[in-house]
Parts: structure tokens; sequence; C-alpha cells
């Protein structure tokens, strides 16, 4: 099966894609980590290819998801912080599948709308089951396209797998013909983090190792933030199994690529950062995302594809959120649409090695473009700034608007905890100007407004973007 070729619908594989909220690389055993039991996930990873430069270009939870659903960047898709709407003139990913025949759902946290959702908001979704809210995981209500909210008893991560083993049933029972593109998106492990079901509450604090990039002022804290995490992804985990285990029972297994990873990492108090809640801190310092740090946009993503994909393997080739529907799309054989910005790097997943860069991603064989664009939330006033940076193997980059900060640079060879700012440094001058010219190659093949573009009396690039819900914030500037 070469890339490209296109299948007939009966060949084209099922989609299971399923994604958490703030798991970060680290948290997983398959990428090294001998304190969390993760044995489902880890199994999944020796049966396909783990991606280990996994990346979220804008590390917040609406941003990678607009970015998911599009294939573009923010300034494109008009999804610039969190509550915004998507475009509706452009493809999408599920339309896009749907087109060719597949059936479409998303299960879980969709942060790109207001319910309910009719059939004009729904982006190209045959089903929609989008939770009304994160504020608790148990007991939460949901939006069934154009019918709710309903009010669902239990842990969330379970109620979502239990409607997404039931439209999968729903599909092969109906459409035993026709493959089916599954989305699950689940909260945790964000926080609140002691939100998850006793059962998984295994973690011993005295084994919780803290990085040393977190102040010692905020360690125990950080060790029980860490334990609680760690319970919420063991509990993942355990969903994961339910739905890799449907798919073996409807004989769906070996014509499904199924992927897991996370909308974007969290810094879990590493470089002294809170949470949005933290009053006592500086705006620019409550923040457990969306900054150019490694906690914060380095995320782990493993794909299963039986017969297709080597098994035990892992690949360090470049891979961020904006390649996710040209690889998707590309791996099911279906021409691409025009205008994405991203990569179809499903080649490597085939063993065909690493694809050269293109008129839009310049760079992106070894590097990925990240940002951060707004304040993360519509009513805030301030937040980690407006940035753009680049990631490579050793060096990640970033430079702000209007010089909010000054830039970062960061050795990752010498410094993988990211403690020592090298951007002033007479040394790292010949670096540091190198990384400059990285970023302005992606600025300019991705036409990215950051340097000239209209900025509304908030600072924010005017785009002509709207809120996904207006009557939230009445008073605020979209821009």
């Amino acid at each position: 099966m070469l890339g490209g070729t296109k299948m007939s619908r009966n060949q084209c594989p099922n989609i299971l894609f399923v994604f958490s909220d703030q798991q970060r690389y680290s948290a997983l055993g398959a990428n090294g980590n001998d304190i969390i039991q993760t044995p489902v996930l880890d199994n999944m990873a020796r049966e396909g290819m783990v991606c280990d430069n996994m990346f979220s270009n804008h590390p917040l939870c609406s941003p990678y998801r607009a970015m998911l659903l599009t294939g573009r960047y923010g300034w494109q898709n008009l999804v610039i912080d969190n509550e915004y709407r998507p475009r509706k003139d452009i493809p999408t990913l599920p339309a896009t599948l749907r087109q060719h025949g597949y059936g479409t759902a998303h299960v879980g946290t969709f942060h790109l709308g207001k319910g309910p959702y009719p059939e004009e908001d729904r982006y190209g979704l045959d089903y929609l089951a989008a939770l009304r809210s994160g504020g608790s995981y148990f007991n939460q209500s949901y939006y069934q396209n154009e019918n709710g909210p309903t009010l669902f008893d239990g842990w969330a991560p379970k109620v979502e797998t239990d409607l997404a083993i039931q439209f999968m049933e729903r599909h092969m029972d109906a459409r035993p013909d026709d493959p089916f593109a599954l989305f699950v998106s689940w909260r945790p492990p964000h926080w609140p983090y002691e939100q998850y079901p006793d059962e998984h509450s295994i973690y011993d604090l005295a084994d919780i190792d803290v990085p040393g990039n977190v102040p010692k002022q905020m360690e125990a804290f950080a060790r029980q933030e860490i334990a609680d995490y760690y319970g919420c992804c063991t509990g993942l985990d355990a969903q994961m199994a339910r739905l890799l285990e449907t798919l073996e029972r409807l004989g769906a297994k070996n014509n499904t690529i199924v992927c897991y990873t996370s909308d974007h990492g969290d810094h879990l108090s590493s470089h002294g950062y809170g949470k949005p809640f933290d009053n006592w801190m500086p705006e620019s310092m409550r923040a457990s995302k969306a900054t150019p740090y490694e906690e914060s946009v380095h995320v782990p993503f493993i794909v299963r594809w039986p017969n297709v994909i080597e098994a035990g393997t892992r690949s360090d080739a470049f891979f961020g959120a904006i390649d996710i529907m040209p690889t998707l799309i590309g791996a099911c054989g279906i021409p691409l649409p025009e205008g994405l910005q991203g990569r179809d790097i499903s080649g490597v997943w085939r063993g065909e090695g690493v694809p050269g860069d293109t008129e839009l991603t310049p760079g992106g064989s070894d590097s990925v473009y990240l940002q951060n664009m707004a304040h993360g939330w519509p009513n805030r006033h301030g937040w980690v700034g407006r940035w753009r940076g680049v990631r490579t193997e050793r060096w990640t980059y970033a430079r702000w608007y209007a010089n909010e900060r000054s830039p970062w640079l960061f050795d990752r060879l010498e410094d993988p905890l990211e403690m020592v700012n090298l951007a002033n440094t007479t040394e790292a001058r010949p670096v540091l100007e190198e990384m400059e010219e990285r970023l302005h190659r992606w600025m300019e093949e991705t036409h990215d407004p950051f340097e000239y573009g209209q900025r509304g009396p908030r600072g924010f690039l005017q785009l002509g973007q709207e809120f996904a819900n207006p009557d939230l914030y009445k008073g605020w500037s979209v821009a």
C-alpha cells in the first residue's frame, strides 16, 4: 500500500485517534518513565511505532484541536486562543474523510463551539458527543449532536469510552463495508489532578521523581501533583484497553490505525509555573502550558497499524500537530485538500523515510514551528505573552512580540532541563542568528502575520475571528 494510492472503500483503514488533555511526553512508560504505570499503551508501543519528536505547535487546548480539525495554523483557521470558533469555509479532517465514505465521530472534549451542535456546527462529524464543561471529571453532561445536555453518572473518561464503543458498534452494524474515523478526547490529566477513581491512586510520594527545574520551595507540592497526574494517566490507560478490546471483538483490529497522543504538555511546577487561578503569582507565571518549554510542547505519540507499521519501532522524525490531518488523510490514500500547512508523514509509518521540506514547511524535516497567540482565555488581561519559536533536535529558540520578554535560547544537549538561557551570551551568538533565520523562514513560508499583521486593542492579531460563545465575553474584544 503506497502513499497517495487510492483505495477502495472497504480497503481504507479505520481511524481511532485518542488524545488526552495536558499529558507531557515523559508521562508514559514507553517513553522511559519507570514510575508511571501505563501497561496498555506500553504494549501498543511494542505493537506499533513511537514518534519521539511529536510536538504541539500551539500548546493550548482549542488551538491544538483547531489544527487537528483543519490542518492550518491559527492565523488561517481563526482559532487564536481558547473559546474561538473555527472557520467553516475550509476543508476539515472529518469532512474530508466523510466525503470518501467514512463514518465520522468525536467523543469527549470538543472545545470548538457551543452546544447543542446541529449539522452546520459539526465540521463534518456524523456524531458528536461533546462534554459540556470541564470543571469536574465525575457526573458530567454531554451534548449529542442537536440533543442535550444529558447527564451521565461516573468518571468522564469511562463515560466517553462507553459512548465511543457504542459508536463503533453502531457503525459496524449499520455500515460494515464502510470505514470509520473516531476521535476520542479525554479531559484528564488536565487539572484538577485528583479527580480520578480511587483504584488508580497507586503512587507512593516517596517514589515520585521531581525534576530539577522545579523550584525547591515547590517540590513537596509538585510531588503530590505529579502523583495525582500519574493516577489520571493510569486511569486513562485502563480505558484505552477497553477501546482496543472493542476493535478486536468487532474484527476491526487489523484494519484500524490507532493513535494515542495529547494536545499539549503540563509544567507541573517546572520553572516555577502555577495555574491560572494562582492569583498570588504574576500573570505571566500562571500557566501550566503555552510556553516554549519542553514540558509544554513535547507530547507522546504512539501509532499502531497492523501489517503496515513494523512492530516495536521508534521514529525521530519531526512531527507537529499541524501534520496530523495530512498524515491521516495520506495514510488512507485520499488526496490532500488544498491549503493544508503541514506535511504528510505517513511514509515514515510505512518505513519509507522522512519526507522532504515543502514550500509551506521550510525546515519541517528537522524542526517544528511553535507559537502562542493570545492570553489563553478571552477574559484575561495578560498571560505568557505572544511568541513564536523553533525547536530542533538540539535547540529551543523563541522570541516575543514587541519584546514582551527577552529571547530564549536553550541548548538541550547540554541543558535538557532548559535552565540556562543563552540568548544574550557572546558564545551562542552564531546559534541565535541561525535559529532566528530558521524562525523567519517559517514565518515567511507560512504567511504568519506575527510581525506585520494588524492588531486589535488587546494586541492580538485582527483576522476576522469570532468567539465560539459571544454571550460569555460581552465587553471583551476578539483582538
